[in-house]
C-alpha cells in the first residue's frame, strides 16, 4: 500500500438508558450529571472496542483515499448483532473491509458490570490516507492544479512528489502522471521513458499485492480474503484467476449476492 496508514476513529455512543445526550469518546464524561460512574466506565470500555477493530482492520492495498462510516450495535455480552454502512467510501472493497474488520473483531468484552446497559449503538469511522506523506500529497495537488495551466511548474511539483517517495514500488503512478506532463510540454523521449517506468512498477506492485492477497486468503479461508484477491487480479489485468477466486468467496458464504454481481462484472470485463 502507498506509505502509511492513519485510522481515524470516530464514536457516536447511542444510549439506551438516557434519552439525552448522545455520547463522544471525546467528551469529559465525568461531567455528565446523570451518571457519573457509568460513564466513566464506559469511557475505557470504547478504548478497548477501539483498539480491537483496529488490530482486525486490514484496508485493501487497492484503495485510495477512503472514508467509511459503519453503524453497529453491542449487546451487553459483546456480540455485534448488527452493523451497516451509514456513509459509504464510494468503493465496494473498501466498504467490506470495514464490515469485515467488525466480523473478526467481535465479541467486544461484556460491559461493565455495574451498568444497567442492555446495548450500545456506535458509529465508527474508518479512514485511510495512501499517500506516504502530507508533503507528497500537496505536490501531487498543485502538479494536478497546473497541469495544462503551466505544465513546467507542474513537472516541478511532481518531481518533487517522486522525490518524496523514491524507491517506493506503489507510487509507479507518478510516473505515468510525470509522462503526461513531459508529453506536454513536448519531451516526448522523456514521456515514453516515465510511461515504461511507470508500467514497470506497476507489475511489480501487482506481483506484490497478489502474493500478500494470496497469503491472506489461504491463511484466513475467508468470503472477504478471497474478494480482495479477486480484486488483486482484477487490476493486474488477471481475469481468469480473479474469477476463480470470487467463485472461492461465493462458495464460503450464502450471503453472496454482492460477491456475484462483482462475478458478472468481471465476466464482461473479460469478455469470458
Amino acid at each position: 500500500m502507498i506509505g502509511s496508514v492513519f485510522k481515524n476513529i470516530v464514536f457516536l455512543i447511542i444510549s439506551t438508558v438516557f434519552i439525552n445526550p448522545a455520547f463522544c469518546i471525546e467528551q469529559d464524561y465525568s461531567k455528565y450529571s446523570g451518571n457519573t460512574i457509568i460513564q466513566n466506565d464506559f469511557s475505557e470500555y470504547m478504548k478497548g472496542v477501539q483498539s480491537k477493530i483496529q488490530k482486525s482492520w486490514n484496508p485493501p492495498d487497492s484503495a485510495e483515499d477512503g472514508c467509511a462510516v459503519v453503524m453497529f450495535k453491542i449487546t451487553r455480552r459483546g456480540d455485534v448483532i448488527s452493523s451497516t454502512i451509514v456513509q459509504s467510501s464510494k468503493s465496494e472493497l473498501f466498504d467490506e473491509s470495514a464490515l469485515d474488520a467488525l466480523r473478526k473483531a467481535s465479541p467486544f468484552d461484556k460491559f461493565p458490570a455495574n451498568t444497567v446497559k442492555d446495548s450500545l449503538t456506535i458509529k465508527y469511522t474508518f479512514n485511510t490516507s495512501v499517500v506516504q506523506t502530507d508533503s507528497m500529497r500537496e505536490y501531487v495537488k498543485n502538479a494536478d492544479k497546473f497541469y495544462n495551466v503551466n505544465n513546467q511548474t507542474a513537472l516541478n511539483y511532481i518531481n518533487r512528489a517522486i522525490e518524496e517517495v523514491e524507491g517506493d514500488i506503489s507510487s509507479y503512478y507518478l510516473y505515468g502522471k510525470r509522462s503526461k506532463i513531459k508529453r506536454a510540454l513536448g519531451d516526448i523521449e522523456g514521456a515514453e521513458a516515465d510511461l515504461t517506468e511507470c508500467k514497470r512498477l506497476k507489475a511489480k506492485f501487482d506481483r506484490k499485492r497478489i502474493m500478500s492477497s494470496k497469503l491472506i486468503a489461504e491463511m484466513e479461508n475467508s468470503p472477504f480474503s478471497y474478494f480482495n484477491l479477486a480484486h488483486s487480479y482484477e487490476i493486474a489485468g488477471d481475469y481468469e484467476h480473479a474469477l476463480q477466486a470470487i467463485d472461492k468467496a461465493i462458495e464460503l458464504t450464502e450471503l453472496n449476492n454482492q460477491y456475484k454481481r462483482y462475478k458478472t462484472e468481471l465476466k464482461q470485463k473479460s469478455g469470458l
